[in-house]
């Protein structure tokens, strides 16, 4: 009896113990959850106050993106941005993700180094939705520049150099021709940076320490020498030159990771196809006009009208020009034509128009020159300069385009809106950036359209562009009421 009772007591245990053990299991199950990363995107914050971050573009294909539990942080997953999945199953809690586009260095030329991080939970039964994580400069960024009174007394500036220490480690010797920006580890323990300018200046050898105590991640140093000509005159380290002069370095900060605009910077199709106009107007002459077709294979144009032909009529991937052409239209009627460029699957129309022919007398096409720049060649340009072009257009002008290209002191490209502008406009129609124009002592509207002869002059603008060292582009197109056009290209230097 006492044998039957132990029997059915291990039945009724192990029965329990079974039970248990399925009850177990599918809490397990039920305590999963999943992670939708179908809309997840990379915001990267690399823009200066007055830069144009699109211009210095950011490929977040490579930006490494780590899920970690938020209470062990233990690492449960890890991939690169072009090879996440949609769905991901993970245990009910509390997460992060991060995201960042290399190991941080102590200190690199050129080397931003972006990082970004998301919260996010994941309920039982429930899909977590995680979108959009914004990686911001997480690293510090130096520039050295010299005045142009200092550029004149290096001369050469073989054994000029500027050292660029942050923290006890980190260091950077840049030499006197270098563009390039450094990128410097910065955290606790390297919040002081010490920039050592050391060579030449007019035949002394002078050695200036300029040290800053608060550098922060996120932040863009630019670090300008300038020459202390009046004689003993100490600057805050109390060096005098022994010529009597001294170096001086003038500091300024920008914040990259607060109050600026926001680059999206999302992962470009494999395939893609671009064209720079959708519609093209002509006068009733035969002319020709380009337009840019940017694509990522073979591409090929055609022409539904045999007065509208193509130059290339097939194309490479890239960038590059496409020509459309129209013959003279005999005809008093405006008549019309489609170009189409097609890549694979993806195709673009661009409606092309033509003047009707008429019986007024014809004109000479525009043509600008200038007395003060070389139309033909890149002017070094100052404060001081004056720029620019006479402009006839018999024809009487219709259109006067302006697409501007300013450097940004860094590579990139200044966007205009910064200061009220654009960086496209026409003269004759303004809109909203009319009072800025204005301001410029540029014409506008009546000033402009209809007018027979003119002068273009942006002197105004150099007092902006000596700012930004570089290269600025001002492409010119007038069009008469003909349909007459010309172009002409300014090329300015800032050294």
């Amino acid at each position: 009896m006492k044998k039957i009772l132990y029997i059915m007591i291990a039945t009724i245990l192990s029965a329990m113990s079974l039970v248990s053990c399925d009850k177990g299991l599918v809490d397990e199950v039920e305590q999963l959850g999943k992670v939708s990363f179908k809309g997840f995107g990379v915001t990267v914050l690399n823009d200066e106050e007055v830069i144009e971050g699109r211009s210095s573009s950011v490929d977040v294909s490579t930006f490494k993106v780590n899920v970690q539990n938020k209470i062990t942080g233990v690492k449960v997953n890890s991939w690169t941005y072009s090879e996440m999945p949609e769905i991901v199953e993970l245990p009910v809690g509390s997460y992060t993700v991060e995201v960042y586009n290399a190991e941080v260095k102590n200190a690199a030329w050129e080397s931003p180094y972006f990082y970004g991080v998301k919260d996010f939970e994941v309920k039982k039964n429930d899909i977590a939705i995680v979108e959009n994580v914004v990686c911001k400069l997480a690293n510090l960024k130096v520039s050295i520049k010299y005045s142009n009174e200092l550029k004149n007394a290096i001369g050469t500036g073989e054994d000029v150099k500027v050292n660029v220490l942050v923290g006890e480690n980190s260091s950077l010797d840049f030499a006197y021709n270098e563009t390039r920006a450094g990128y410097f580890r910065c955290d606790n323990e390297n919040k002081s940076l010490v920039a050592t300018f050391s060579g030449s200046v007019d035949g002394f050898y002078i050695t200036e320490y300029k040290v800053i105590s608060d550098v922060a991640a996120g932040q863009h140093r630019i670090i300008t020498f300038s020459l202390q000509t009046p004689p003993d005159v100490t600057d805050e380290t109390g060096l005098v030159g022994t010529s009597g002069f001294s170096v001086s370095g003038d500091v300024t900060t920008i914040d990259l990771t607060e109050n600026i605009p926001v680059d999206e910077e999302l992962i470009q199709p494999d395939d893609f196809l671009s064209v720079s106009d959708d519609v093209l107007n002509f006068g009733m002459k035969a002319s020709s006009k380009g337009v840019t077709v940017n694509t990522s294979a073979e591409w090929s144009a055609t022409s539904n009208a045999q007065w509208c032909s193509v130059s290339p009529a097939t194309g490479v991937g890239g960038e590059s020009t496409l020509t459309i052409s129209v013959t003279d239209n005999m005809v008093e009627a405006e008549r019309e034509a489609v170009v189409t460029v097609v890549m694979g699957d993806l195709s673009y129309d661009i409606a092309v128009k033509q003047a009707a022919y008429s019986e007024q007398p014809t004109f000479d096409a525009p043509s600008v020159t200038s007395a003060t720049i070389d139309l033909n060649a890149v002017n070094v340009v100052t404060a001081s300069s004056i720029v620019d072009v006479d402009v006839l257009a018999p024809g009487k002008i219709a259109k006067f385009n302006v697409k501007i290209s300013m450097s940004d002191g860094n590579g990139g490209v200044l966007d205009l809106s910064s200061v009220g502008l654009a960086n496209e406009f026409d003269l004759c129609n303004p809109g909203a950036y009319k009072d800025g124009l204005v301001g410029l002592g540029l014409p506008v509207n009546e000033q402009v359209k209809g007018k027979t002869e003119m002068k273009f002059d942006i002197s105004g603008f150099m007092g902006l562009l000596v700012i930004y060292s570089g290269d600025h582009v001002f492409n010119l197109e007038v069009v008469d009421e003909l349909g007459q056009s010309t172009s002409a290209t300014l090329k300015l230097k800032v050294d």
